[in-house]
C-alpha cells in the first residue's frame, strides 16, 4: 500500500466495515481526475476490527503527539447493519419527526427510535414527496467514533455500503439528469444487489442470491421485487432505466428491446463495478461529505467541526491566481504597446495643424474617398502587363548570334459587355534573326531558346501559350550572310493559333 505523493491532492480515506473483512480505498485528486490511488483489504475476526482498521489507516495517520489533526475517515456499514426505508409523505405525516416515521416504517411496538441514530432526507420523484429514513444502533456509531478518536483519525461519515456501491456505479455510467427514477444491479460471484435511486441517492434496495446456471431469472425477480416496493411507497413515476453492472463474464438472457417494451425502461449492461466491498470503498471515498450536505450521514453528531484549512482550496487559489497573474502580465503589455502607439499617433498628429480645424465627418468621407480611388488604381494595376520585364527576360535568354528585328506588344483595355464586345486583344510578337550554319543548315540555338522561354514563369505568367511562325530564309539589310528568320508569338491560353513549332 503506497502513501500519498505530491501529484495526490486532498486524498478521502473510504472503509467499509464488514461482518468479517474491512475494504480500504484512498481516491485523490490526480493530473487524471479524481483517481483510486490505494486499495487495501483486511481480514479480521471476533474483537479484532480496531487492530484490522489501524493496519490500514497506518500510512495515512500522524505520528504520535503531532499537533496536526488526524485525517477524515467516511465509513459504510453493510446493509444488514442499517435499515432504510423510502415512505410517502402524505398530509398526515409532513410534520412528523424521524422519529414518528421511523416508527411506522417498522411496525412495531417493540424498538426504541431513542436508541437509534435516524438521518432522514426528504426529496420528490416525479411529482411525489418522498421520505428516505436511515437507521443504525446509536450505540454502534459511538464506538466507531471513539475507535477513530483514539487512533488519531476523525469520522467525517457513516452511511451504507450500497450508497457507496450506487456512487461508484454512477461514476461508471452517470445517472440521467432530473429527478428520475433508475435502477442498478452489480452482480458479483454469488450474492448481488439491486437499488433503486433517484440520482446518486439510493431509496432502498434487495440483495438477493445469483444461482449458478438461473443468474437471469434471479436478476428479472430482483427486478420485480424492486419495482413492488415502490408501489409499496407510493411511487408512480417510472423507471428510466436499468443498469447490470459487474460480471462481465456472465451472458445474461435478457433482450434489450424486449425488456423495454415490458417494462418501458431502457437497459444497459456494463462490465463494473461488481458487488464487493472494495468497490463499495472507493464508492465512499468519492463522497465528499466536507463540502456537500446531500445523503445519508448517520455520523453528524459525532462529527468534529470541520477546519477551513480542509475545505479551501489552496490549490485551486494558486493554480487560479497564477494564470489571473500571468493574464493580466500580457493584458498589461498590451495596454503599454497600445498608449505607446496612441502617443506616438498623437504626436505625429501634432505635427498636422489644419486638422484641428476639420470636422471628423468631413475626414471620414475624404478617408472614403481615398480608399475608393486607390481600389481602382490597384485595379488598374493589376490589369496592367509589365512589359519591361518581358522583354529583359527575352533579351537574356536571346543567343548572342540572335538579332531582334521587331517587337509588337499588345494588351488592350476590357471592354463592357453591354455592347456585346469581348475582351481586348492581348499579345506579344517578337521577331528574331539567327545567322546559319556554314553549310547552309538551320542553327539548333533556334530550338534551345524557345525551349528556355517556354520555362520561364514570368512569362507563362501571362503568356502561357508560346508558338513560333513565319520560319523562312533570307538575308539582312547591309549583311551578305544568309540567316533564319521567324517570330515568337506569346498568347494566352485561350488565344492559341495552332501553328507548328519548330523543329
Amino acid at each position: 500500500m503506497a502513501s500519498r505523493n505530491w501529484l495526490q491532492h486532498r486524498p478521502a480515506i473510504g472503509l467499509v466495515i464488514g461482518q468479517q473483512q474491512v475494504a480500504l480505498s484512498v481516491v485523490a485528486t490526480t493530473p487524471r481526475g479524481r483517481r483510486e490511488v490505494v486499495r487495501d483489504l483486511r481480514e479480521y475476526e471476533g474483537d479484532a476490527l480496531p487492530a484490522a482498521v489501524h493496519d490500514l489507516l497506518r500510512p495515512w495517520l500522524p505520528p504520535a503527539h503531532s499537533r496536526h489533526p488526524g485525517p477524515w475517515v467516511q465509513v459504510a456499514l453493510p446493509e444488514s447493519r442499517v435499515f432504510q426505508s423510502a415512505m410517502a409523505i402524505t398530509p398526515s405525516n409532513r410534520l412528523s419527526s424521524p422519529q414518528n416515521f421511523f416508527l411506522e416504517a417498522v411496525q412495531s411496538t417493540n424498538l426504541r427510535a431513542e436508541d437509534r441514530i435516524l438521518d432522514l432526507i426528504k426529496l420528490d420523484v416525479g411529482k411525489n414527496p418522498l421520505a428516505c429514513l436511515c437507521a443504525c444502533p446509536r450505540a454502534l456509531v459511538a464506538a466507531l467514533a471513539e475507535m477513530f478518536g483514539q487512533m488519531g483519525a476523525r469520522l467525517a461519515i457513516l452511511e451504507p455500503s450500497p450508497a457507496g456501491l450506487m456512487r461508484a456505479a454512477a461514476a461508471v455510467a452517470p445517472a440521467p439528469r432530473g429527478r428520475q427514477l433508475t435502477m442498478r444491479f452489480l452482480l458479483g460471484k454469488r450474492r448481488a444487489i439491486g437499488i433503486a435511486a433517484v440520482g446518486v441517492q439510493p431509496l432502498f434496495w434487495h440483495g438477493f442470491d445469483l444461482a449458478p446456471g438461473d443468474e437471469t431469472a434471479s436478476v428479472l425477480a430482483a427486478h420485480s421485487t424492486l419495482w413492488m416496493l415502490g408501489r409499496h411507497s407510493k411511487i408512480a413515476a417510472p423507471v428510466d432505466r436499468v443498469y447490470l453492472h459487474g460480471r462481465p463474464d456472465l451472458e445474461l438472457a435478457i433482450d434489450p428491446e424486449k425488456f423495454r417494451k415490458r417494462t418501458g425502461s431502457r437497459l444497459l449492461r456494463l462490465p463494473g463495478p461488481d458487488h464487493d466491498i472494495a468497490s463499495a470503498a472507493m464508492g465512499v471515498a468519492l463522497n465528499n461529505p466536507l463540502t456537500e450536505a446531500d445523503g445519508h450521514n448517520l455520523a453528524r453528531e459525532f462529527k468534529p467541526p470541520v477546519p477551513i484549512g480542509d475545505i479551501f482550496p489552496w490549490a485551486e487559489v494558486l493554480l487560479q491566481g497564477a494564470m489571473v497573474a500571468g493574464v493580466s502580465l500580457i493584458l498589461h503589455a498590451a495596454a503599454a504597446d497600445v498608449d505607446t502607439r496612441y502617443r506616438t499617433a498623437r504626436a505625429e498628429a501634432a505635427a498636422f495643424t489644419w486638422l484641428k480645424d476639420q470636422d471628423q465627418s468631413k475626414l471620414d468621407a475624404e478617408k472614403k474617398l481615398l480608399e475608393t480611388r486607390l481600389k481602382t488604381l490597384e485595379a488598374f494595376r493589376q490589369s496592367r502587363l509589365d512589359w519591361s520585364t518581358q522583354l529583359r527576360i527575352i533579351a537574356e535568354d536571346t543567343p548572342d548570334t540572335t538579332i531582334i528585328t521587331s517587337l509588337v506588344g499588345d494588351n488592350e483595355t476590357d471592354l463592357g459587355s453591354k455592347g456585346g464586345l469581348g475582351k481586348g486583344k492581348k499579345q506579344f510578337i517578337v521577331n528574331f534573326a539567327t545567322p546559319l550554319g556554314a553549310d547552309g543548315s538551320m542553327p539548333g540555338e533556334i530550338d534551345r531558346f524557345i525551349s528556355e522561354l517556354r520555362a520561364e514563369p514570368a512569362i507563362l505568367g501571362h503568356f502561357p501559350t508560346i508558338e513560333v511562325s513565319g520560319l523562312r530564309t533570307g538575308s539582312l539589310n547591309n549583311d551578305k550572310g544568309a540567316v533564319a528568320q521567324y517570330s515568337v508569338v506569346c498568347l494566352p491560353g485561350a488565344e492559341a493559333t495552332g501553328k507548328g513549332r519548330p523543329r
